[in-house]
């Protein structure tokens, strides 16, 4: 009985380093995040003034997910990104899609590096206020400059936004209705 009971507190205690193993691995990873400034878009009835009553649909980057490859060899990562966006809108029993443009951009310090366009479709079925949906962008990489870590990198997502956008999504708060 104390055999067994060792053995599976061995067991155990390997699982458990192995999950440290994993953590520390990620924390590795270049930080991957929704940009707040660009992650919400309020898309408005055509030839309507930017203003709530006029507001088609919404959509929200809601989460940013992703996992990395570090090759120390080649000294670069495969970053593979999940973006969930979750768009909404008044229920009007009409069946709608709709194509959302949104980026991934890698940035070292306050330079961008590199950025990927990537259009994402929305569906609402009749009647149905919310919608959402997973993207996953395809594997991204960074090629690891002299002397830098995966960690000194950052992912950022967002929609491109225009400045009226921006200002529209200043006027009615950070997140948004």
């Amino acid at each position: 009985m104390k055999v067994v009971l060792r053995s599976l507190a061995l067991v155990a205690a390997v699982g458990l380093l192995a999950g440290c193993v994993n953590k520390d691995k990620q924390a590795a990873c270049p930080g991957m995040v929704a940009l707040a400034d660009a992650s919400t878009l309020h898309v408005f009835r055509a030839g309507a003034p930017a203003d709530p009553s006029n507001v088609l649909y919404t959509v929200q980057i809601a989460r940013v997910h992703g996992i990395c490859e570090i090759s120390k060899r080649s000294h670069e990562v495969d970053a593979d990104i999940d973006v969930y966006l979750r768009a909404t809108r008044a229920p009007n029993g009409q069946p709608a899609q709709y194509n959302v443009a949104y980026f991934v951009a890698v940035t070292q310090g306050d330079r961008v590096v590199n950025k990927f366009p990537f259009t994402a479709q929305i569906s609402f079925a009749p009647g149905e206020a919310v919608a959402e949906v997973t993207e996953t962008a395809p594997t991204t990489e960074i090629s690891l400059e002299e002397g830098k870590h995966a960690w000194d990198y950052q992912v950022l997502v967002g929609m491109p936004l225009t400045k009226g956008d921006l200002d529209y999504n200043r006027t009615i708060g950070r997140y948004g209705q």
